[in-house]
């Protein structure tokens, strides 16, 4: 549960912060360049910092990095608030603002991306290799949760008080943290598991990395873009766009946590099955969004979205797990997140760039993004049935 909770938090400050942003920083008085190049800048300082949490899990255990990242995602959120705060209010100019703003996006980043190789290490520590997809689709209905708390709070509240949603944000990120304290326990790892036998089986697992990269860009471009396409092809005011937005997200991330939670443990489909019945699925709800025009078809096929990306995510985590293997489960969580990051760093600032092309052309490229992604599960997926 703690563990759960924790993952959780961190995505709902993820999530909100991709959500809120790009329309939040034109009230700012931040051009979208500017946003997405923060974003983008966090996410590559995510890169270089999350494997090596990941090797230092190994070290000095999963709860530490835990309890660490905790501590960074809640002050960054409270720092957040404070500068959002006196920006609005006229005490601090644009440049000085946009300035603190990356700068504590950075801090936050570099303590906060402990969290994802932590726990994906420590899921792994936890559970048998019959049960991992299993215990993976527990970490992808947190993550789930994450992004549907970090929508909602879009919708819900940052429209009209962006600062009380940054505290919210950061007292469920002391609630994590008082969790981890209370209720999780360092896991006992065999001596097979110890740093000294652990080794990167890069070989066995850059299928994998490649459709976490392509995926997340894809959904990062989503994320970062949808707001803005609202405003600028339907109309929508600055306060509708976070809104609407922030709800349709909403809706694409309950989708993809009902089918974690409910979907994948029913039909109980090997982890190749489901990364490739999700990467189909995505791809095919990613090209209809792109070509509707309408705010009701962009919600339905945003719900699709949510449905492959469930089954995909799930798919491709557990079978990253699995081809680890028992010594270096810390080390690959952390450049499974390495490839994430490189993916949130790519979807914002790609994203920005080419919104300004046409709303339509960034869905286009995240169609071609999770087209990539559906290629390269079918290979994996054939090399798994033909070596099970």
């Amino acid at each position: 549960m703690a563990l759960f909770l924790s993952l959780a938090v961190f995505t709902t400050g993820q999530s909100f912060l991709l959500v809120v942003l790009p329309p939040l920083g034109r009230r700012l008085g931040f051009s979208d360049i500017h946003i997405g190049g923060i974003l983008s800048l966090s996410a590559l300082l995510m890169m270089v910092s999350a494997p090596a949490w990941g090797y230092l899990s190994e070290r000095i255990g999963r709860r530490p990095v835990l309890l660490t990242a905790l501590v960074g995602a809640a002050l960054g959120s409270i720092g957040f608030g404070i500068i959002i705060y006196f920006r609005l209010s006229g005490a601090l100019g644009v440049f000085l603002a946009l300035m603190l703003i990356a700068l504590v996006r950075a801090a936050q980043t570099l303590v906060s991306s402990g969290i994802l190789p932590a726990a994906q290490a420590y899921m792994a520590d936890i559970t048998a290799a019959a049960q991992r997809a299993s215990g993976m689709d527990t970490l992808g209905a947190a993550i789930g949760v994450g992004a549907i708390a970090g929508a909602a709070l879009a919708w819900r509240v940052a429209g009209a008080n962006p600062v009380l949603a940054f505290v919210i944000i950061a007292m469920l990120a002391v609630g994590a943290l008082l969790s981890i304290l209370w209720l999780a326990k360092e896991p006992v790892r065999t001596t097979s598991t110890t740093i000294s036998d652990a080794s990167l089986p890069l070989g066995r697992i850059w299928p994998f990395l490649a459709i976490t990269l392509a995926s997340i860009s894809a959904y990062s471009i989503l994320q970062q873009v949808t707001a803005l396409r609202l405003q600028d092809s339907l109309g929508f005011t600055v306060e509708e766009s976070i809104s609407r937005g922030g709800a349709a997200l909403m809706a694409t991330a309950l989708a993809m946590i009902v089918v974690q939670a409910f979907a994948v443990r029913v039909f109980r489909w090997k982890a190749a099955r489901l990364l490739g019945v999700g990467a189909v699925t995505a791809v095919i709800a990613m090209l209809i969004c792109t070509l509707v025009t309408t705010y009701s078809a962009i919600f339905a096929t945003l719900i699709l979205l949510g449905v492959g990306l469930g089954l995909m995510l799930t798919g491709n985590l557990a079978s990253l797990s699995l081809r680890a293997g028992r010594g270096a489960q810390g080390k690959v969580a952390g450049v499974n997140v390495l490839a994430q990051g490189l993916g949130q760093a790519i979807g914002p600032i790609a994203g920005a760039g080419l919104h300004r092309v046409s709303p339509q052309v960034p869905f286009l490229a995240a169609t071609s993004l999770l087209a990539i992604a559906c290629l390269v599960a079918a290979l994996a997926w054939r090399v798994a049935a033909a070596n099970p």
